[in-house]
């Protein structure tokens, strides 16, 4: 394995499972023993349930809240991202400096062609969770994906100088995605504290064959040719894909924090010959509750993502979304948010969270289209 990241996510999920695995791991760590909550005050027990202590979670962050033995909890995260004007490195760049770059996707003009005005995407993602355990917990995640995205085709060859515009048109792909199935795994609690690893895998479930109608730059007169899509508006990665993560979270009177580490780890290529680049983020957070039941959330999340590697032969064109090297990259976002708790309106064990945010920081391996806003939304129903 010739992959630094792979080995480094592969040797921390090692690592993961070990401890896991240790007898009594589950309470071993906690320094008041399993038993630790049964006399304690009642405001503490406000802030917890089935042993696990609660701290508000802003609304983009999964898998960061356990249930306890016998309890599950069912979850819809609607998520929408924005994404505008492409970028060389941290460098946005214009529609001119696109057409002078070299096609290299391995078929179509000589140049790119296809530039690419806006994309927007919608994820609405399905979840359950079940305690098999205080300790041990279940999730299920499935989502529905739908992608929409307005691209400018010119003509292939420049006239005076000038690359003639054919047409602007809308491409959309819509269906379901990839499935995840992911275990959680207390490591430690106490009255403040909480943490516990995550340790999924992702099953794909999602088409990476659709297809696009696309206006071709061969022709002044609009004519259109019926070719894969390009690797981002597929539906899934068609791989099996393994899902580290930690978490911590604590609450303190009105007070909350947490931080959490999740990686997204290809374990070999898909049908189409190539995988999705290794994916490893670190979010921090905080929550302030200003009102019983009512809390402000502020976080900042930092990912780095490999390029994709292989290719699949099927997609080609003048059109930078078709380079398998002109994905991934490194970006910083700033999110802010509140959550409401449902128990002190009378709702019962409801959860509502939702949260927006945008980059401060890209740096993508381009020719590569940026976020430009992101909006984050959770409702939980524990049962």
């Amino acid at each position: 394995m010739n992959n630094p990241g792979k080995c480094v996510g592969l040797v921390g999920a090692a690592a993961i499972t070990f401890a896991i695995l240790l007898p009594g791991a589950g309470y071993a760590a906690d320094l008041s023993g399993p038993d630790s909550l049964k006399d304690a005050p009642e405001e503490m027990m406000e802030h917890s349930h089935g042993g696990n202590v609660h701290a508000t979670i802003p609304a983009g962050v999964n898998g960061a809240a356990m249930v306890g033995q016998g309890e599950g909890m069912a979850m819809y995260m609607p998520m929408v991202m924005d994404m505008n004007g492409t970028y060389v490195g941290t460098k946005k760049i214009s529609t001119p400096a696109i057409l002078s770059t070299p096609n290299q996707s391995g078929g179509g003009p000589a140049y790119l062609r296809m530039v690419p005005e806006s994309m927007t995407g919608q994820m609405h993602m399905l979840g359950a969770m079940y305690g098999v355990t205080d300790a041990v917990n279940v999730m299920v995640m499935g989502n529905y994906t739908e992608k929409d995205m307005t691209m400018s085709t010119y003509y292939k060859t420049p006239m005076s100088g000038v690359s003639p515009l054919v047409g602007t048109r809308d491409y959309s792909e819509t269906g379901f995605g990839d499935v995840s199935v992911t275990g959680l795994f207390r490591l430690y609690e106490d009255g403040v504290n909480h943490v516990h690893v995550n340790l999924g895998l992702s099953l794909p479930t999602g088409s990476i064959t659709e297809q696009m109608n696309m206006l071709t730059p061969m022709s002044l007169t609009p004519t259109y040719m019926t070719m894969r899509a390009t690797y981002g508006m597929q539906l899934g990665t068609g791989t099996y894909d393994l899902l580290p993560g930690i978490t911590y979270t604590a609450n303190k009177e009105r007070w909350s924090w947490g931080a959490a580490y999740r990686g997204r780890i290809a374990l070999d290529d898909n049908s189409e010959g190539y995988h999705w680049g290794d994916s490893h983020t670190l979010t921090g957070w905080t929550g302030y509750t200003f009102y019983p039941g009512i809390t402000a959330t502020a976080r900042v999340a930092g990912t780095t993502q490999a390029k994709i590697a292989g290719k699949d032969p099927q997609i080609f064109g003048g059109m930078q979304g078709a380079n398998p090297a002109w994905y991934g990259g490194e970006t910083v976002n700033l999110f802010g948010g509140v959550e409401i708790a449902g128990h002190e309106f009378g709702l019962g064990h409801t959860r509502l969270a939702i949260e927006a945010g945008a980059p401060v920081y890209q740096n993508l391996n381009g020719p590569q289209m940026g976020q430009d806003w992101q909006l984050n939304a959770v409702l939980g129903v524990r049962f």
